[in-house]
């Protein structure tokens, strides 16, 4: 069976990386994870995903940092949810290509729900 898109989650904690990677798992996606930024541009070298869902704030690089990254380097038609607390900062980034911002905390049906409406529509089962 073919699965409905690839996605990479990139965000510092370990056990909501691991929670959603799980969740979307279980919905029949392809999902990969990232502790930190450095990570997810290898991962993204290595298979471009459809679509990111993307911690704004973590330490070393931020997310703020791979979304211009991804921007300026011909990868734009990959979707973009960002993942944060910050209302204020989210709003500002929506400006800068981000596809929707997740307002933590978010419940699974939300990211379920999300998730379903930014993939590509090509990527079905």
């Amino acid at each position: 069976m073919q699965t409905r898109g690839d996605i990479l989650v990139v965000d510092d904690d370990q056990s909501i990386a691991e929670l959603i990677t799980e969740v979307l798992t279980d919905e029949g996606y392809s999902v990969r994870a990232s502790l930190t930024v450095a990570d997810a541009r290898a991962l993204i070298a290595e298979h471009r995903p459809e679509l990111v869902l993307l911690d704004l704030h973590m330490p070393g690089e931020t997310g703020h940092t791979l979304v211009c990254d991804l921007k300026t380097d011909g990868l734009a038609n990959i979707s973009i949810i960002l993942m944060t607390a910050d209302a204020e900062t989210a709003q500002e980034l929506s400006m800068a290509g981000i596809d929707f911002c997740l307002l933590k905390p978010f419940d699974l049906d939300e990211l379920i729900d999300c998730v379903a409406k930014h993939i590509p529509r090509n990527c079905t089962i």
